[in-house]
């Protein structure tokens, strides 16, 4: 645009005189600011069109107005003083022969010089505010696509949930009630405590299920359920401020930890040490060797390790597990307490 004004500016110079030509050429420099002023750079430009020759800047100019202000009534004031100033005969009013053919030409002249510039800055105008309402609406759009599948998949989830309820509560409950009887029908007082520590165990897993379904996850609260049917000692419990699912986590690896160390070591000692450091949550479980011998291995084991570093790593904490020198194993998770949001 401003290699045209400029191009203009000089293919009419022989009728620009006096201050027109510099004024036409400083003008043509001062359109690429149209978008930033361009009230400013409009008025600047009306001059131009005094000289009768130069229609490129006050053009331009008008365009950037209409398609920059939001008010139709400035657009349409900018338009109507281009039709004006380009209207009257500046140069010489005196000389100007007023006839029909002559007005009638100059009135069409002026009003397309004006509306043109005006209507393809307002179309221009629409066109970006339509292309910013199609873009909010495919957000939206998408963000209704993400909510729908999230709420398919904790339907779906939900109902595997029940299922998975409704199948084990069954079972445990058979467990406590077999328990019942064979404590009652104990021949010793040792075979009595075992059966009622097996019903107390499967009521807790009932309980435990029900919470995780109803969506209460067990908290370091009750970590003295795990501690004592284990036969370990917390050494350390330290968890003043955490949140909520810091604490479930933290609660279900050290159940995780001290289950496989009753599986894999079994009467070895375990010692739980939970406290913060350095703006997160530390568990550790370690165990020692096992004085029995090794059991036989269970099929698919290591699964819940993955899990436990997978739970981790949902809030944003790491996870490591590996043997001792002493021939244990120590499983060590740091869980960052993140405030409330």
């Amino acid at each position: 645009m401003v290699t045209a004004c400029v191009a203009e500016a000089l293919a009419t110079r022989v009728a620009l005189t006096g201050w027109m030509l510099p004024t036409a050429l400083v003008v043509a420099c001062l359109l690429p600011l149209r978008w930033r002023f361009p009230r400013c750079v409009l008025l600047l430009a009306l001059p131009t069109l005094v000289t009768g020759e130069l229609w490129l800047p006050a053009m331009a100019a008008l365009h950037a107005l209409a398609a920059s202000e939001r008010s139709r009534r400035i657009a349409a004031a900018g338009a109507a003083a281009v039709a004006v100033v380009s209207f009257v005969p500046w140069r010489a009013p005196g000389d100007y022969v007023w006839t029909v053919p002559e007005t009638v030409l100059g009135v069409l002249l002026s009003g397309l010089l004006a509306v043109a510039p005006a209507a393809l800055g307002r179309l221009a105008r629409a066109r970006r505010e339509l292309a910013a309402r199609l873009g909010e609406l495919a957000l939206s759009q998408e963000r209704e696509r993400r909510h729908a599948a999230e709420q398919a998949a904790l339907r779906e989830r939900e109902r595997l949930a029940r299922n998975v309820h409704d199948t084990a509560a069954h079972h445990l409950s058979l467990i406590s009630l077999r328990s019942a009887e064979l404590a009652a029908a104990a021949g010793s007082e040792e075979y009595r405590r075992q059966a009622e520590a097996l019903g107390e165990l499967s009521r807790r897993a009932a309980a435990d299920l029900r919470d995780t379904v109803h969506h209460l996850g067990p908290g370091l609260d009750r970590l003295h359920e795990l501690l004592g049917p284990a036969g370990a000692v917390a050494v350390r419990l330290e968890a003043e401020g955490c949140p909520a699912d810091v604490g479930h986590a933290a609660y279900r690896i050290v159940q995780e930890a001290l289950t496989n160390a009753r599986r894999h070591a079994p009467g070895a000692p375990a010692v739980v040490d939970i406290g913060p450091a350095a703006g997160a949550l530390r568990v550790v479980v370690r165990n020692g060797p096992s004085a029995l011998p090794a059991p036989r291995p269970e099929p698919g084991g290591g699964q819940g390790l993955l899990g436990l570093h997978a739970r981790a790593a949902s809030l944003g904490g790491t996870l490591t597990a590996a043997s001792t020198p002493d021939g244990g194993f120590q499983v060590e998770a740091t869980l960052p307490v993140r405030g409330p949001a």
